[in-house]
């Protein structure tokens, strides 16, 4: 299907046939990337009284009975809902679900390597995205004033799909310099290959999640500078096969009534007409 589009006055045209999901298969009880140390999204057979929901077992059908955690079981959606008292839940939060992406690849740089900052203080053993290294890869593309921001990170391991980020180096993150610098883009989505765009031991500040939301920073209540529409989406894969540029995003989110729940974020290779 031909999907014709205009946003900020130009016209682009997308094909549904070419869609890609970047976001990385739940296998309950199998490989699965995995944050913070939580259980392991897990399956089983609904059991009710005579009734089981495996025909492996006798039962009639299938019926599986899905155990996870949203914000550590793989690619999922946030709200602001996440650091604030007041429920915005993701399935009414996220309404612009079809909107100009832009696809950008950025190296991991330790954090002896840039003078941006974050809070608490960097560690010198931190691994961070930078401003200055976004500024380079959106180049003209923020141009085109994209809604959505897909930050694909170098090296583009495919162990992404399966690690699990409490063990080992301590993934990635953002500084507070990149944050500022994606809302200064006026990004209301964005989607990013790390488990956080904060660090994952931060003393509970979630400083960059504060700030793209505009929430005051040891705060939990919304304020005037709020940002409620917007939405973060974190574990998700870009494969090597899909370029850096603009794309159309189908950001795909079930009616939940919770501040996370797994999504899957479709993009679309757009021409310009």
């Amino acid at each position: 299907m031909k999907i014709r589009f205009e946003h900020s006055g130009t016209a682009y045209e997308a094909d549904s046939a070419d869609s890609s999901s970047i976001a990385i298969t739940l296998q309950p009880d199998g490989p699965q990337a995995n944050h913070f140390g939580a259980p392991l999204a897990t399956s089983q057979p609904l059991r009710l009284g005579e009734f089981v929901g495996k025909t492996e077992l006798g039962g009639s059908c299938n019926v599986d009975q899905l155990q996870l955690i949203p914000h550590c079981n793989g690619t999922h959606t946030e709200t602001i809902s996440h650091i604030v008292n007041e429920d915005i839940w993701i399935g009414h939060a996220a309404q612009d679900i079809c909107c100009l992406a832009a696809v950008v690849s950025v190296p991991v740089t330790s954090a002896e390597q840039t003078r941006e900052s974050y809070r608490p203080p960097l560690a010198q053993s931190d691994s961070v995205v930078t401003a200055a290294d976004l500024r380079k890869a959106c180049g003209q593309l923020s141009a085109a004033s994209p809604q959505a921001l897909v930050i694909r990170t170098l090296p583009n391991e495919m162990s992404k799909r399966s690690r699990h980020y409490a063990t080992g180096k301590a993934p990635a993150f953002l500084t507070i310099d990149a944050i500022e610098y994606i809302n200064q883009l006026n990004v209301r989505h964005l989607l990013l290959d790390l488990p956080s765009v904060d660090r994952m031991y931060d003393d509970g500040l979630l400083t960059n999640h504060h700030i793209f939301w505009g929430v005051k920073e040891n705060s939990h209540s919304l304020s005037g500078d709020s940002s409620q529409d917007k939405t973060i989406t974190e574990m998700v894969f870009v494969s090597d096969e899909l370029d850096d540029g603009l794309y159309l995003l189908n950001l795909q989110i079930p009616p939940l009534a919770g501040d996370a729940a797994p999504s899957r974020p479709m993009l679309l290779p757009i021409t310009q007409q």
